[in-house]
């Protein structure tokens, strides 16, 4: 079922984008000897790196080897650059090659596709390159962060490289209000599972959500222009200072942001960090440790990729969708349906999990 399904308005009806990409690969697909994997990436956390434009390629060849190439480009359509380099490295193999491609870089799954390349969205486990790539690309971003660091040119406040079309949408697009939401029940389980998740957009809106098993909802959207990592961190700290106004046993954090978990896996095991690491700030970190510190139930944070049917992930992304809609629209015509959508959420959740929470 949509999750907007059963909603009655429709000024916070979220748009479907169709894509001809297809999310599953068939068997033809999967029986190729060769498997790639790409992630595109910008740093804008980097002083005078707004329009560079990283990639990574992840090949994994016939005989099971892996193989890596990463480059760059401040070229306006790095595009064609990234094809060239890809059909270099893949030679005579190109026919017998499947390539996954992250979701969020559509673009060049659709480039790669409309060039005769067997391309799927999304980094399937199936796909023996799309399993080491994100550590790949991490590994990547923590050594250019660590290279700005030493040179002086992380921002203190990290920000997105906004064209001028976006700039022109900024100024008829502002925030109208601050929507924020808070709703907790009264009785609270032992154990507690939690999804977050955050939404922005590059006119300079953005959000927070969190939702329990058991219905509970918090929300918040206003003004931002930050790095999207420093966002997901931030509804982290919101699911860990919810839960320091409960006595639960044991509680769960679904999140589906991979910038976020790789901080918060180094600051759980070592409690060290790297001032601006994938866009995140050092204030942000400590914050974060004082969130996890405070917290007197044991807490599993767990990453998931995100829209592949986890409910706390898929409700949490809709929360926030909705609410950074509604700060951009007048607050006495987006508000009420906000707010009814949220109850309708809050109900499918309980719905799902009724009579306890069971899904971990």
């Amino acid at each position: 079922m949509s999750l907007n399904a059963e909603a009655a308005g429709d000024l916070l009806s979220r748009p479907i984008i169709e894509s001809t990409i297809p999310r599953v690969p068939d068997a033809f697909m999967m029986t190729k000897p060769f498997h790639a994997s790409i992630i595109s990436w910008t740093m804008p956390e980097i002083a005078g790196n707004g329009g560079m434009v990283y990639w990574l390629f992840s090949i994994s060849h016939e005989d099971g080897t892996l193989t890596s190439h990463s480059s760059a480009s401040d070229e306006s359509m790095p595009l064609p650059i990234m094809l060239r380099e890809l059909e270099q490295l893949l030679g005579q193999y190109r026919e017998q090659t499947w390539i996954c491609v992250p979701t969020r870089n559509r673009n060049i799954a659709r480039y790669f596709a409309e060039s005769g390349y067997a391309v799927t969205r999304g980094l399937n486990p199936i796909n023996r390159a799309a399993r080491e790539i994100e550590q790949l690309v991490g590994d990547a971003k923590l050594s250019l962060t660590r290279r700005a660091q030493q040179r002086h040119r992380l921002r203190e406040s990290p920000v997105r490289s906004v064209s001028s079309r976006t700039h022109d949408a900024a100024k008829t697009e502002k925030i109208q209000w601050h929507p924020e939401f808070w709703s907790t029940s009264h009785v609270h389980p032992e154990r507690i599972v939690i999804g977050v998740d955050a939404s922005a957009d590059p006119s300079g809106a953005g959000s927070i959500a969190m939702i329990t098993g058991h219905g509970d909802v918090v929300v918040y959207a206003g003004e931002f222009f930050g790095h999207m990592g420093a966002l997901e961190l931030r509804a982290v700290i919101l699911a860990l200072e919810y839960l320091q106004g409960f006595e639960a046993a044991s509680a769960v954090i679904h999140t589906d942001s991979e910038d976020a978990y790789r901080i918060i896996e180094e600051l759980i095991t070592t409690g060290r960090y790297v001032d601006g690491y994938r866009g995140i700030g050092g204030e942000l970190c400590l914050e974060f440790l004082a969130a996890w510190n405070a917290c007197s139930a044991e807490v599993v944070i767990t990453r998931h990729r995100g829209h592949t049917g986890l409910i706390y992930n898929e409700v949490a992304d809709e929360l926030a969708w909705m609410a950074r809609a509604a700060a951009k629209l007048p607050r006495h015509t987006s508000e009420p349906e906000l707010l009814e959508r949220i109850r309708l959420l809050q109900i499918q959740m309980q719905e799902r999990n009724s009579p306890c929470e069971h899904s971990w």
